[in-house]
């Protein structure tokens, strides 16, 4: 059972420099309905970004891309089964950190929390090279090359972000769910063309045949497919900020899953329309990152590819502001349970924000790009490496989650359905863990280098879980009151 510090009268094992604290004391404050919340979570996986660059890279693993994207949308919808019976049955902010202590215990818990702010911080620096390289881009389809570098670009976007962040989340949903709906209409008008049309070959069943899935790829073509679900189980990481949160937040992560699920899977069957089915897998792995400028360019002509690189601008930024946001959130939690700096869990008296929480991310972050822009590393490099430990790391945190949802439910059989508390995250854990055993076995499909560096890049997840069971256990032994306090144990 989870031990609670009471609020009613000081304890006497709490120091007296570190007063009890109560729930509403550090509660943030916001009303977002269920669509603000999905626009919060969806622009974080810069849907865009996704289908411009990344959909032709599983398209060269295999045909069968659509048809793995509505199975890994079955898979994510079952584990978000688990999840949010999660986020009923414990009514607390503060999402993985909190379900994994409750089902794996304090030190687990945090170790999970380090993990997830790791995985975060490794995405969102990815998210801000990238976006600086887009802007570029962007410059350069309009009057050449640029005469400033990435990073230039890449501080006032993350400047941007930084400040949206401190105010109140309801401005950032708006500002997110406006590049969405950008976002969606864009790439809707892109697949509707295309799928009218037929392209050079018409109309083809093949790509979504169950039976391309049966191939050697198939270990790495779900990979990628999960990969870019990323963002939908942050719904809980808002739990204090929006309307009905027993409602709105299962609500938001199914319509997540099946929004992504649905809108991948027509669009990688656009773009493979694009070339002809028989000709796409070849062209995927010849030309990866130009099949999509050059299905635009064929089928748009060239300003629909100035307009793609314009939207692209804003939908890392989107990312990028998502992030910064969870991130923000993820470090109040820990300040509030007195692991990081109790200063930092303060909320803003007008905007109901984690704004020094959000500050602080913000300076960290600032400083992550200077150090980037000091080392001298090739900027593609770097935002590649950074989002392949994401990507990682994001496969291990599910797989934790997963587990945590089914111990914790075997201990508490009263709670829910066993379809939701035992076999549907059961099934969810076999396919993500089958994902991250692929990954292990070939790191090289995510980051480009030599062994030694693939070697560290992919034990920093797990040294990110190690440290953070050390310090609980460090909490344990010398300040015991800020141990049982892990994973927003106070009622």
């Amino acid at each position: 059972m989870t031990d609670h510090v009471k609020t009613t009268a000081p304890q006497a094992s709490v120091p007296p420099t570190e007063p009890p604290t109560t729930t509403s004391t550090y509660a943030l404050r916001g009303r977002m309905g269920t669509f603000g919340l999905l626009t919060t979570v969806l622009a974080f996986t810069a849907p865009l970004g996704v289908v411009f660059g990344f959909v032709s890279v599983n398209i060269s693993f295999g045909i069968g891309v659509p048809i793995a994207f509505i199975a890994v949308a079955v898979l994510m919808a079952l584990f978000a089964l688990g999840f949010t019976s999660m986020s009923k049955a414990i009514p607390r902010p503060g999402a993985f950190y909190t379900y994994i202590r409750e089902g794996l215990g304090r030190p687990l818990g945090l170790g999970g929390s380090f993990l997830a702010l790791g995985t975060y911080g490794f995405n969102i620096t990815s998210c801000i090279v990238v976006s600086g390289i887009a802007v570029n881009n962007l410059v350069s389809a309009f009057v050449g090359d640029s005469a400033f570098p990435w990073w230039l670009w890449s501080a006032v976007m993350l400047a941007a972000a930084w400040i949206l962040s401190y105010f109140n989340v309801e401005l950032s949903a708006k500002v997110l769910a406006t590049v969405l709906v950008i976002e969606v209409i864009v790439v809707t008008i892109f697949d509707v063309v295309l799928i009218v049309n037929g392209g050079p070959e018409g109309q083809s069943f093949e790509p979504w045949n169950p039976a391309n899935l049966v191939t050697p790829t198939i270990g790495v073509l779900l990979l990628f497919s999960i990969g870019v679900f990323n963002g939908f189980e942050a719904t809980a990481i808002y739990r204090d900020e929006v309307r009905q949160p027993e409602k709105t937040i299962p609500r938001a992560t199914f319509l997540a899953v099946a929004f992504l699920g649905v809108f991948y899977a027509i669009s990688a069957y656009a773009l493979i329309l694009s070339v002809g089915s028989s000709n796409a897998v070849e062209t995927a792995q010849t030309d990866a990152p130009g099949m999509m400028p050059n299905a635009l360019l064929m089928y748009f002509g060239m300003f629909a590819n100035q307009l793609i690189s314009i939207l692209l601008v804003t939908s890392f930024f989107a990312s990028m502001l998502s992030l910064q946001n969870i991130l923000a959130r993820y470090t109040h939690s820990l300040s509030v349970d007195g692991i990081l700096p109790r200063f930092l869990a303060s909320v803003h008296e007008r905007h109901g924000s984690p704004h020094r929480s959000a500050v602080a991310v913000g300076a960290i972050l600032t400083a992550i790009l200077l150090v980037l822009v000091l080392s001298g590393g090739d900027e593609n490099a770097l935002y590649a490496a950074a989002g392949g430990v994401a990507f990682y790391g994001m496969l291990l945190l599910l797989s934790l989650t997963a587990i945590a949802i089914i111990v914790y439910f075997r201990r508490h059989k009263h709670q829910g359905s066993i379809w939701r508390t035992l076999v549907a995250p059961a099934v969810a854990l076999v396919g993500i863990g089958f994902a991250l055993l692929t990954a292990s076995f070939n790191m090289e499909l995510l980051v480009v280098g030599d062994p030694l560096l693939l070697g560290v890049l992919l034990a920093i997840p797990y040294a990110a879980i190690v440290i953070g069971v050390i310090v609980a256990l460090v909490f344990r032994r010398r300040n015991r009151a800020t141990y049982e306090r892990i994973g927003r144990a106070i009622e």
